[in-house]
Parts: C-alpha cells; sequence; structure tokens
C-alpha cells in the first residue's frame, strides 16, 4: 500500500512539472505574440505585464509555494522558466531573424537561479518568523517595480495589486500572518525605494 501511495505521489509530481513546463511555453508563446507594435499600440497593458518582471515573479512564486517539497518547487520552477525561455526566444530567432544575445543571457542566468529561489520560496507557508519574510519578497519586488517602472500607470496598479491580493490569500494559511507580512512589505519596500538600488536593478535589467 505504501508503494502504491509513493508511486500516485510520483506520478503526481512528475504530472505538475509537465504542467509547469506547459504553462511556460504557453506564456512564452503568449509573451512574444504581444510584443508587436500593432498589439502593444491598442492595448498597451499587455506590454506593460509581459514587459516586466512582476507576472513571472507571480507565477514562479504561485509554483512554488503549491509544491510537495522545496526540491519539487525548485525542478517546477525552473521547468517553467526554461521552457518559457526557450520558446520566447526561440520565436524570435527562427521567424523573427533577430539574436538579442544581452536578454538572452540575462533570462539564461534567471533561470538558473531560479530553483535556489523557488526552493527557498517553498518554506514561506511555514510557521515560523522567517517565513513571513520570505513571503513578503515577491510582494516587495512587485511593489518596488511597480513604483519604480510604471507608478503613473494606473492599469499596471489594478494587475499589481490583483497579483499582490492573490499572494497574501493564497501564500500565508493562517489570516494572522497577514499583519506581519504586510508591515514587512510596507518597511522594506520604503527602505528600498529610498536607498535607490532597485531604480539601478530595475532600469538596467528592464533595457538591457
Amino acid at each position: 500500500m505504501q508503494c502504491k501511495y509513493r508511486k500516485n505521489k510520483t506520478n503526481i509530481e512528475c504530472h505538475s512539472i509537465i504542467y509547469a513546463a506547459i504553462i511556460g511555453i504557453f506564456l512564452g508563446l503568449v509573451a512574444k505574440l504581444v510584443d508587436v507594435p500593432r498589439i502593444t499600440g491598442e492595448f498597451p497593458i499587455l506590454d506593460d505585464i509581459f514587459g516586466r518582471f512582476g507576472i513571472w515573479i507571480f507565477v514562479a512564486t504561485l509554483l512554488s509555494v503549491f509544491s510537495n517539497t522545496p526540491v519539487h518547487a525548485a525542478i517546477r520552477v525552473f521547468s517553467f522558466f526554461s521552457t518559457m525561455i526557450l520558446t520566447y526566444y526561440a520565436y524570435t530567432i527562427l521567424f523573427l531573424g533577430f539574436f538579442p544575445k544581452s536578454q538572452i543571457i540575462l533570462w539564461s542566468i534567471i533561470s538558473l537561479i531560479s530553483p535556489i529561489c523557488a526552493a527557498a520560496m517553498w518554506y514561506a507557508r511555514e510557521n515560523k518568523s522567517i517565513a513571513n519574510i520570505i513571503a513578503a519578497l515577491p510582494i516587495i519586488a512587485l511593489c518596488t517595480e511597480w513604483y519604480i517602472t510604471g507608478r503613473d500607470n494606473i492599469l499596471l496598479l489594478v494587475a499589481y495589486l490583483c497579483m499582490i491580493v492573490c499572494l497574501l490569500i493564497y501564500i500565508p494559511q493562517k489570516v494572522k500572518r497577514y499583519l506581519p507580512i504586510i508591515l514587512i512589505t510596507a518597511a522594506m519596500t520604503l527602505l528600498l525605494i529610498k536607498i535607490g538600488c532597485m531604480n539601478i536593478l530595475y532600469e538596467k535589467l528592464l533595457n538591457i
């Protein structure tokens, strides 16, 4: 019976990794298809969302926290990023005849370090003080990115608020964790904006 349970668990985990890869392929293709002047001209919000890191942080965070183990989280997120990047740049190279070397290097590095981040993020649902800090990290990234790169964009604000609310609902497993996470997010966001280091980070990476 125990052997059967382990086999079923392994099958479920393998399927979830495949699903993460499929999500990566789909979103990579969507990101490429909306990245054309005709679409971005009529629906600039699509470029605003897919042209920033927020949406990818959001998806990777959810994949991490809904994994069975830190290792499972690492594999799922790497599967997501690698297929997303492969799809996006394969389309760019094969169909558009363009080879954006610096962007490929950047996103390849992000893909390689994503398993470490995913394994750490898995612990965000634990009932420990450090878990509140971990849970706040993706929300801090969303808040600082919106403020630095699109604070005058109301539609982008709405999109980012929706992602933040989703993370606040699904990461903590207890309501009493909401306040500590929000306070940590607010304090760290204000500090990072005040220091100005995130400005260099986002402006450099988004314009690489």
